[in-house]
């Protein structure tokens, strides 16, 4: 990872995945990020360049394309009524008629499977969602409990400045599994 981070251009250095694919559609110095989520609407954008999206890298030829399924789904707030009205229209997001019509055709990702495979879907995002479903299908669930988010947070940012300092690999995990912990913990007394 040292030298893959020490092969990064500084313009990405401490960009989010976001920041780094509108770097990519704004600009020419960066031609590929290994391992970045996916988000379709870089692959036709309105204006800047496209971006083509592809399965996560495999250790070995054949193998499981490495990667982890983050991202938002539907959020539902505890302080809100579940009415009729609110079913309903949950199980309309997620019906065929939404998933494969409605959300890509308002630049939304849709979740079910048949409009990942859908033609008329991946004709209009070039692609993205056949280019992408293996990994998809095989990724790791981002873990869920209390304090991940803040801890990956954490994490990226501790791995950078050991990139740029260009610390020994024991001492960064050593780190790393200290700072796990504290979070695993933290979390479970909430």
């Amino acid at each position: 990872m040292l030298d893959l981070a020490g092969r990064s251009p500084r313009s990405v250095r401490d960009k989010n995945p976001i920041g780094i694919l509108d770097h990519m559609a704004a600009n020419d110095d960066v031609v590929l990020c290994p391992l970045v989520y996916g988000y379709v609407n870089y692959s036709a954008p309105e204006r800047g360049h496209p971006i083509a999206f592809g399965n996560a890298p495999r250790r070995m030829p054949g193998g499981r394309p490495g990667s982890t399924l983050g991202g938002t789904g539907i959020g539902i707030s505890r302080r809100c009524e579940i009415t009729p009205a609110l079913k309903q229209h949950l199980l309309w997001l997620m019906s065929r008629q939404a998933q494969v019509g409605f959300i890509p055709a308002h630049d939304g990702q849709p979740s079910r499977r048949e409009a990942w495979h859908d033609q008329a879907v991946n004709a209009r995002w070039g692609g993205f969602y056949e280019s992408t479903a293996d990994t998809l299908e095989q990724a790791y669930v981002r873990p869920r409990h209390n304090g991940y988010i803040a801890f990956q947070g954490k994490a990226s940012a501790l791995l950078r400045q050991a990139f740029e300092d260009r610390a020994p690999a024991d001492a960064v995990l050593d780190s790393l599994q200290a700072l796990h912990e504290s979070h695993r913990a933290a979390g479970s007394e909430r």
